[in-house]
């Protein structure tokens, strides 16, 4: 059953109204502005330019606009139909980026057989409210607040992460207990690092991955995917990023890692061409074709060498399958130099050798016809362990390859 109403104002628009009176300033966009409450409310504010009063629902919009009229602010407001921020992008004079942005959302799980835009924000409550989260950037200035209400029922735990996963930072305004809910108000704003890669060019910055220590974003940089990489807040690893951003600005000169783009001034987070293809263990199970594994791997080996040489050791090569990508043309591209580090016995070869050697590894390159004297292998490797010459590489080439 499909329902269309207006509600009245109830203590989460009464609380987000409050937190309105007290925030909002500049041109405003009150989304999904039902009884027109928020709207009027910035609308009455000195500090308020323009008000854009959004909503899905035709009735909603002819009751918030008839409220402003009497109110007196109804000159103030610009009432549209829009589904989110669809129809919003160049609104009036706003210019599409507005200094304050409020929701309230939908937030209720839904309830079986009954379809009610205004109170209901998906089967768990909350996926209206991670999509509008997801697209408040790109019509907030750089300045600009977003301000929204929800419910306990809508799983803070997935709001703060879609925070996080659109490089949004937040404050925790107000919380109020009803019944057998819990309401918050929440301010959001863009972080430093966001406001950073705008203004560098980055566009459409979502999280792609959580490391141990770093977190990436992924993005567009003039037509190309790029990842971002920073320091994760709970970390306490010391200038990680900085010794990163150091090694791959020396190693791509060789041919080594992904291609460094840019970085900040302080060095706390850098861009780097996105490397579209498969980690090399999942390369090696999905591929059939035994001269294309081969190559892959040989590669590898070969930027160990390279590694090696430079006396340099990237600590991570016991355990690549992270640490190495194959794209679509078989071109494997290392990644992760956290890490990295100078050493007068760097480990590369030798530990990619024990990677090699490993039962799992070794039974499943047998799986796909390769032949690899495991014995021969790690003879060749502690040969090489001692005295790093090419001609102990050569030896350890043969026995890792010579069979094929």
């Amino acid at each position: 059953m499909s329902v269309s109403r207006v509600y009245s104002p109830m203590e989460d628009s009464q609380l987000l109204a409050a937190a309105v009176e007290k925030h909002a300033y500049g041109n405003v966009l009150d989304m999904g502005t039902g009884s027109g409450i928020q709207a009027i409310t910035a609308a009455k504010k000195k500090e308020v330019k323009l008000v854009v009063a959004a909503d899905i629902n035709n009735d909603a919009l002819k009751f918030a606009a008839a409220a402003a009229g009497k109110e007196g602010v109804r000159d103030k407001i610009r009432f549209m139909k829009s589904d989110l921020f669809r129809n919003v992008k160049g609104t009036f004079d706003t210019k599409g980026a507005f200094d304050t942005i409020i929701f309230n959302p939908p937030y209720l799980p839904q309830d079986k057989g009954i379809a009610d835009e205004a109170i209901y924000g998906g089967k768990h409550g909350y996926e209206v409210l991670q999509k509008f989260i997801g697209d408040c950037s790109y019509y907030l200035a750089d300045n600009g607040i977003v301000l929204i209400v929800f419910s306990s029922k809508t799983n803070k735990q997935k709001v703060d992460e879609a925070i996080e996963n659109s490089c949004l930072q937040f404050e925790e305004l107000e919380q109020k207990n009803i019944f057998f809910e819990t309401l918050y108000t929440y301010l959001i704003m863009k972080s430093p690092l966001l406001q950073q890669l705008e203004k560098s060019g980055v566009e459409n910055i979502k999280l792609f991955e959580k490391g141990n220590r770093g977190i990436l974003y992924k993005g567009s940089y003039r037509e190309k995917m790029v990842v971002v990489k920073a320091k994760r807040k709970e970390s306490a690893a010391v200038a990680t990023i900085q010794n990163e951003i150091n090694w791959l600005e020396k190693l791509n000169k060789k041919g080594i890692g992904p291609k460094l783009l840019f970085s900040s001034k302080e060095k706390d987070w850098f861009a780097y061409e996105f490397v579209d293809g498969q980690f090399i263990l999942d390369f090696i199970e999905n591929c059939s074709a035994k001269e294309r594994i081969l190559s892959v791997i040989k590669q590898l080996l070969l930027q160990c060498r390279k590694l090696d040489e430079l006396k340099v050791n990237k600590e991570e090569m016991s355990r690549p399958q992270k640490h190495a990508i194959v794209d679509s043309k078989d071109k494997l591209t290392m990644i992760d130099f956290e890490r990295c580090r100078k050493s007068q016995k760097p480990k590369n070869v030798t530990q990619l050798c024990q990677f090699l050697a490993k039962g799992h590894v070794n039974s499943l390159l047998t799986q796909k016809g390769i032949a690899i004297d495991r014995d021969g292998l790690l003879t060749a490797a502690k040969e090489y362990k001692h005295k790093q010459n090419e001609e102990n590489f050569k030896r350890l080439e043969k026995a890792a390859f010579g069979g094929n």
